[in-house]
């Protein structure tokens, strides 16, 4: 930052020199063309009267002498009682209407400094550049002031070096000051980089953003911001990974003991029974990995949901036809009403919420019934129902049932208890609702949904 803000301010200077320069090089050709014509008018209002004496043209020009010696230095130094060092860098010139030469000074070329025509013209005589005024006066006479353009760059030279020399010598200050400056604004900085260095790898409590300033206010909000979102996913993990050693715990525990009967079995039949017992276990177990599977995905994409236009008609065919199997193994009767109605969200976690809440109504639904699936919309919702004619779920309870591995008493089905935890966890992550009633057609469980509708 301070290599960065030196940098900056020397581009600063270098542009504030060269355009000091140019505005001097503008006043000074502005002054110096106005003491041209002045000089001019000066010479004519003196010499032309005394010029018309002459009657003729006398031959040889006059030629006025001026300073000539060595001078160096500036200001003063240049100055003296009988001329100035500057006065070879001026010329002037009188003509007579012929074009005859009559009156010069010793630093004038014997050629006209510029056309005998009235104004100002930038010209190169022998070599050197001069600017030239020249001016007519009423006896017809052609008078001409001109002096060197050096003399404009150098007085636009001195005013952008008195400019930039004072910025140039304080320089070092600067760099000091800003360097100083720059430390005490960092400061802060450094020390909640300390801190955050030194910080145990569990302790993810928020930084504080009182002493830090003003410009990395946002910087530590979004650190804060990711702090939390961190703290959140580690305790969903921790929880998630506490929930799963428990559940699994059991199961496993079952497999074992079916396991050892059907290898201590002492007879066909008994190794049969334990065979059964160890497959519907394996069963039980794999259905509860999955689902365990299923509730960390809808987690996870639940907090940041991937946002895509889906038609939640079709995806809920599409998750129906994936569970006929189970439908019909049942001789259970699928009643759909799909109209086309648009969300936005993620197509995976809808499609857990689908699938989970058309097995469950299967599961729980007494063989050879109907279960109903609808979607529909109303004003700026999203609605999908699905009802069966099982026993249904208390009114003291459809609060309960929602918490993971609640499973009620006396159901006489398996399952894990995480079905509605899924549905109700993607439900969340996309700003719906979910409601449990009695079905008024079958009498069971009506589960519905409410997203936001896309129009």
């Amino acid at each position: 930052m301070l290599w960065l803000l030196l940098g900056a301010l020397a581009v600063v200077m270098a542009v504030a020199g060269l355009l000091s320069y140019r505005a001097g090089l503008q006043e000074a050709g502005e002054m110096f063309d106005a003491r041209l014509v002045q000089s001019t008018r000066v010479l004519v209002s003196l010499v032309d009267e005394p010029l018309s004496e002459l009657n003729a043209y006398p031959g040889e020009p006059i030629v006025l002498r001026g300073w000539h010696g060595e001078a160096h230095g500036v200001g003063e130094a240049l100055a003296f009682n009988d001329g100035h060092a500057y006065e070879n860098k001026l010329a002037f010139q009188v003509w007579d209407a012929e074009g005859h030469l009559l009156l010069r000074s010793d630093s004038a070329p014997v050629r006209p400094l510029a056309a005998l025509q009235a104004g100002y013209e930038d010209v190169v005589v022998e070599g050197a550049h001069w600017r030239a005024f020249t001016l007519r006066s009423p006896n017809g006479r052609w008078f001409q002031s001109a002096e060197l353009t050096d003399i404009r760059e150098e007085l636009a030279g001195d005013i952008a070096g008195g400019t930039l020399l004072p910025l140039l010598l304080a320089l070092p200050l600067v760099a000091l000051v800003v360097w100083w400056s720059v430390a005490l604004a960092t400061r802060s900085l450094r020390r909640m980089s300390h801190e955050i260095g030194q910080r145990d790898p569990e302790r993810l409590a928020p930084l504080d953003p009182a002493e830090v300033p003003q410009e990395a206010r946002g910087l530590v909000d979004a650190i804060n911001g990711l702090l939390q979102r961190l703290d959140a996913a580690l305790a969903r993990e921790r929880t998630f990974v506490a929930d799963a050693a428990h559940e699994l715990r059991t199961p496993i525990s079952a497999l074992k003991v079916h396991a050892d009967n059907a290898r201590q079995a002492h007879d066909e039949s008994e190794r049969d029974v334990s065979q059964r017992m160890l497959a519907a276990s394996v069963l039980r177990v794999e259905r509860l990995v999955a689902q365990l599977l299923s509730l960390s995905r809808a987690e996870s994409a639940g907090r940041v949901p991937e946002q895509v236009r889906l038609d939640l008609a079709a995806l809920a065919a599409t998750e129906i036809d994936a569970a006929r199997p189970l439908l019909d193994a049942k001789g259970q009767v699928l009643r759909m009403d799909l109209q086309p109605v648009q969300v936005s969200g993620d197509e995976f976690a809808l499609g857990l919420l689908v699938r989970n809440l058309v097995e469950n109504a299967s599961r729980y639904a007494p063989a050879g019934t109907t279960v109903d699936v609808r979607t529909w919309q109303v004003e700026d919702r999203a609605c999908l129902s699905v009802e069966d004619s099982g026993p249904g779920i208390p009114e003291d309870e459809r609060e309960r049932v929602f918490d993971r591995f609640y499973r009620r008493l006396g159901s006489r089905h398996e399952g894990s208890g995480l079905g509605l935890a899924i549905v109700r966890e993607v439900v969340a992550a996309h700003m719906g609702t979910i409601r449990l009633a009695q079905s008024p057609q079958w009498g069971g469980l009506s589960v519905q949904v409410e997203l936001p509708r896309l129009a």
